[in-house]
């Protein structure tokens, strides 16, 4: 096989796995859940882009929006207050980085 039959090769291979991705996700109703089915399959983001006509990035933006939501949020830490008397002890909540950063 020279080179230019094994390039016309990978052109009609990729053809036909566009198609089976694109048909594979087309039922579902929003675009973060085909990304998210394609990421699954084992597709990068700049290909996913491709394969659904969006700009470059907008997957890898996508995902990262679903990974921070999939992360179980932790409660913020406590430490114990000064000056208590050793019978009883009271925690204080640390502020997150967020609510200093607002208040």
């Amino acid at each position: 096989m020279d080179d230019e039959q094994f390039k016309t090769l990978l052109e009609k291979l990729d053809k036909i796995l566009r198609l089976q991705a694109i048909d594979a996700v087309k039922g579902l109703p929003q675009e973060k859940d085909k990304i998210e089915q394609l990421d699954l399959a084992g597709f990068k983001p700049n290909e996913i882009d491709r394969l659904l006509g969006k700009t470059v990035g907008y997957s890898r933006v996508v995902l990262e929006r679903l990974k921070e939501r999939k992360q179980p949020k932790t409660p913020a830490p406590t430490i114990p207050a000064q000056n208590v008397t050793p019978s009883r002890t009271t925690t204080t909540r640390v502020p997150t980085q967020q609510e200093v950063l607002t208040a």
